[in-house]
């Protein structure tokens, strides 16, 4: 589900495994998720932004994988687990 919101449109996730993210997506905003599963957003060159809320308890294997774009820093607040690889080659991020 995509949301006009100025120039970028907002891609809300809204979990599971069979979801697909555009390959296209800038910004993700997520309130309901738990878990981000495995690979849920690998390789999406363009994504810049994600906005985690506290309730996120598991991200998976490579879940961010090569999101060269996302930039800034991570806020994990509640995470319990985070998979190997899952911010693999997101050399922007300044913080996790």
């Amino acid at each position: 589900m995509a949301e006009a919101q100025g120039d970028d449109d907002i891609f809300v996730y809204m979990g599971g495994d069979q979801e697909v993210v555009p390959d296209d997506v800038v910004r993700v905003s997520d309130k309901s998720v738990k878990i981000i599963p495995r690979e849920a957003f690998q390789a999406r060159e363009h994504l810049i932004y994600v906005e985690f809320h506290d309730g996120i308890e598991k991200i998976g294997e490579d879940a961010f994988n090569c999101c060269f774009s996302l930039r800034g820093s991570i806020k994990l607040m509640g995470v319990k687990t985070i998979e190997g690889g899952a911010f693999n080659g997101c050399v922007f991020l300044t913080d996790v």
